[in-house]
């Protein structure tokens, strides 16, 4: 067993920056999500709790394109004589590849490209590999960022990486030390989560493990009892509630006549949680292929729930798997494995407290091919589940996770690869730091710069007002500091009006936080205090106060920070229906604006709602490559159709009115396959 730093060379992208823009939280804490009436009490408990959308402190990364070349990544590699598992330290400590050193094949799906998407809390995501998700619903806040690796070494001779981090929307520890002992089959993750704080903490856990997916792939655990979700309650993304019911599988009621655990025959996006009982043998998940491999993971409690998702058969689950990858190997499952019945039921961490559990994966081979794929699903599930338990017993398992329990503990000391400085500057703050942590001084940098000063000083320097602030700040240990701050002549300036105004808005504060910018805006004009009073106001349904305090907001930030400022006064215009005047303003953007994704989309949103469309541009946005699609957004589609009907008004052999194209349209023109990212056809 060895643990080095290495790098690999790959086709992709990299994320080259983020919006400085803060991204407020949802005003409901709570994701509208509702049972439909066969769930269990417990299963309908804290449905939807604590995942309405939240960002801050965090900043939303969306500077990536696609436009693909050979790039380098930071690479940790953990290898025994049978496996080899390389990581990504810099992209959130992702498990990217599992190569079986025996048959020299992956046992991951491991993604041929690298290519962020907007599918993450932050924007930036990518598919494949194994991310182990803690915090807030979604994708983890770091998935596209660096975290911290360290060698360890232990008293036994064992050397293992170790992986942490300090999540700050939570103020929660993340620790996983992942093992490789010579002669195991699989890898195991032990999983230390701290919350050192004097309340309990909502938060969320769930390991993401994408495979390879073929035509004859059959998924199992422990259940045949699941959770599934109501494709109808997600095919329109603007304002979804989200439905579930409770079924047995093969068969799901949204897929009558199709067996489910095939995931080839979803004909949409499709996600099911498998209700496993709350016993150690029930903890894990598995898929057969057709040549007998069959990959499993399995975990200690309290890890017990598993999931499957997959994108479907489709035209927008296909298009979504090229556009992660390619076309000829974008297509893979996930199997998911969390700590509550769906990802939408929250759980609490208690204050003072360390949750730990195992996760094992690996894969073993079956020696009659054809058993996972007899006719009864509980007789093909019993043989699935005697073989990953002969690969990984219970026993073994809960042997391990002692020894790792033992091991968790050791200082770090030996650091492979940096993660961010927001762990030193919370030790420097006085937090409670967890014994197996290492945050060295060296990591604090620029974006903790002002809230070091903030300590050390008792006051917050001010910067220029056409600057982007370092970063932001929520944590409430930081509010009387500012609130103190804004008190001294040095430190009463517009910057620090700003920050405390964002701390506050983003605590449920607002009214508070709303004086504070108008404060800020009484020290100095700044394009970002008005940006958050034109926030405000379009969230108070005030569009024509917000379009007007985003203007001048555009003004002042004169392309001298970035373009989001321009995007959300599009966005304020196309809502409050003054699409002649959205138009004009793109048009007298700069080309490098102009040029940009989300500019273009909105642009074309405005431009079917002119009297006389420049129909050549909205045709031109249908060729592009675009890197900003957001999961469940049809835009481009919903674009597509409104193109359609105002062709067919100006063409004069058609002579439609609006009604007739719209119902023509409806039947016969369907998006060409490149801008259809549908996740549900009705």
């Amino acid at each position: 067993m060895k643990a080095k730093i290495s790098s690999l060379k790959i086709c992709g992208t990299k994320v080259t920056g983020a919006n400085p823009l803060p991204v407020f939280r949802d005003v409901e804490a709570d994701k509208p999500s509702r049972g439909d009436g066969t769930l269990l009490p417990e299963e309908e408990k804290l449905l939807g709790a604590n995942t309405g959308f939240r960002v801050l402190p965090y900043r939303m990364l969306d500077k990536y394109d696609r436009n693909k070349h050979e790039i380098q990544l930071k690479t940790a590699v953990l290898e025994n004589d049978r496996l080899e598992a390389v990581f990504l330290p810099e992209q959130g400590g992702r498990l990217w590849s599992l190569k079986n050193k025996m048959t020299g094949k992956e046992i991951l799906y491991k993604n041929p490209v690298f290519q962020p998407a907007n599918l993450g809390i932050r924007n930036a995501w990518f598919s494949g590999g194994v991310e182990w998700n803690c915090g807030q619903y979604g994708h983890v806040v770091y998935s596209s960022s660096p975290v911290f690796f360290a060698r360890i070494t232990a008293p036994d001779g064992e050397e293992f990486l170790r992986m942490y981090e300090f999540e700050r929307m939570k103020r929660l520890f993340i620790q996983i030390d992942f093992h490789l002992p010579d002669g195991a089959e699989a890898i195991y993750a032990h999983v230390c989560i701290f919350n050192q704080d004097d309340r309990e903490q909502s938060m969320y856990w769930w390991s993401n493990i994408a495979i390879q997916a073929t035509e004859k792939l059959r998924v199992f655990s422990d259940a045949q009892d699941v959770i599934y979700l109501d494709p109808d309650s997600i095919s329109d993304n603007v304002n979804p509630v989200r439905v579930f019911g409770r079924t047995k599988l093969p068969f799901l009621p949204t897929l009558p006549q199709k067996d489910s655990s095939y995931p080839s025959n979803a004909t949409y996006s499709n996600e099911f949680f498998f209700q496993n009982e709350e016993k150690p043998d029930a903890c894990w998940s598995g898929a057969a292929y057709e040549d007998g491999r069959l990959f499993y993971e399995a975990s200690t409690l309290p890890l017990r729930f598993r999931k499957m998702f997959c994108w479907g058969s489709h035209g927008g689950g296909r298009r979504w798997c090229e556009y992660l990858a390619n076309k000829e190997e974008g297509n893979y499952v996930e199997l998911q494995a969390g700590l509550a019945p769906t990802q939408l039921n929250s759980i609490y961490i208690p204050a003072h407290t360390v949750w730990s559990f195992t996760q094992a994966i690996g894969e073993t081979f079956l020696s009659d091919c054809a058993a996972p794929y007899a006719e009864i699903y509980a007789d093909a599930q019993r043989t699935v589940k005697t073989a990953v338990r002969q690969a990984m017993p219970v026993e073994l398992l809960a042997s391990m996770d002692q020894d790792f329990r033992e091991k968790a503990v050791l200082a770090t000391e030996e650091i492979l690869s940096a993660g961010s400085g927001w762990g030193a500057l919370e030790e420097r703050r006085g937090g409670a730091i967890p014994a197996s942590m290492y945050f060295p001084a060296s990591t604090l940098g620029p974006e903790q710069e002002p809230w070091l000063g903030l300590l050390e000083k008792g006051w917050m320097e001010c910067t220029d007002v056409r600057m982007a602030p370092a970063s932001w700040m929520v944590d409430e240990h930081f509010l009387p500091l500012l609130e103190e701050s804004v008190k001294r002549p040095e430190g009463d300036h517009y910057l620090s009006r700003l920050q405390l105004g964002v701390m506050l808005y983003e605590l449920g504060r607002r009214e508070e936080g709303v004086r504070q910018w108008e404060l800020s805006l009484e020290r100095e004009r700044s394009p970002f205090a008005l940006r958050n009073l034109a926030y405000d106001a379009g969230q108070k349904k005030d569009l024509e106060k917000a379009v007007e305090l985003m203007k001048e907001a555009v003004r002042l930030e004169d392309g001298a920070i970035d373009r989001a400022f321009s995007e959300e006064l599009m966005e304020l215009l196309l809502a409050s229906g003054r699409f002649e005047e959205a138009w004009d303003f793109y048009q007298g953007l700069p080309e490098a604006y102009r040029s940009q994704d989300r500019l273009s989309m909105q642009a074309g949103v405005a431009a079917m709602e002119l009297p006389e469309p420049p129909l050549a541009f909205v045709e031109a946005l249908f060729t592009r490559d675009i890197a900003c699609i957001r999961e469940g957004d049809n835009t481009l589609t919903d674009l597509y159709r409104r193109y359609k009907v105002r062709s067919l008004l100006v063409d004069k052999e058609q002579s439609m009115t609006m009604e007739e194209a719209e119902r023509y349209a409806e039947k016969n023109c369907e998006p060409p396959y490149w801008i259809d990212f549908r996740m549900v056809i009705k």
